[in-house]
C-alpha cells in the first residue's frame, strides 16, 4: 500500500483518526523507519514499519491497528561464516555487504 492511501485511510477511520507520527530508528536522521499511529478508543499507540505498512493490504493493517488481529512481527535472519544472526543489529557496512550478496554478481573481473 502507498503511503499516501494509508495516511487517507487513517484519516477516514474513526478510531485511527488521531496523531500520526514518525518514529526514526535507523541511523539516518532524515529516514522514517516507523509510523506510530494512535487508535483512540483503547488509547494505546501502534509503531508499524514502514516496509510493513508497503507490503501489507489496508485490511491487515486496519485490523493490527485496531486491535482485531494481533501483529506478526518477522525478523531477517542471514547464516554468515557458519552461524546465523538476526540483521536488525549490524551496521550500515554489514548491511551494505548483505545487499551486495543479494544481488547475484558473483563473477570474477
Amino acid at each position: 500500500m502507498d503511503l499516501i492511501e494509508f495516511y487517507d485511510k487513517i484519516e477516514e477511520h474513526p478510531d485511527l483518526c488521531g496523531k500520526v507520527a514518525c518514529v526514526e530508528i535507523g541511523e539516518d536522521e532524515d529516514a522514517i523507519d516507523c509510523m506510530a499511529i494512535d487508535h483512540i478508543p483503547s488509547n494505546t499507540t501502534v509503531t508499524i514499519p514502514i516496509d510493513a505498512i508497503e507490503s501489507a493490504s489496508w485490511e491487515n493493517v486496519r485490523d493490527v491497528l485496531t486491535g482485531e488481529k494481533d501483529p506478526i512481527q518477522l525478523y531477517h535472519w542471514t547464516r554468515v561464516v557458519g552461524y546465523y544472526s538476526r540483521v536488525d543489529n549490524w551496521n550500515k557496512s554489514k548491511i551494505g555487504e548483505l545487499k551486495d550478496r543479494h544481488k547475484g554478481s558473483y563473477s570474477i573481473e
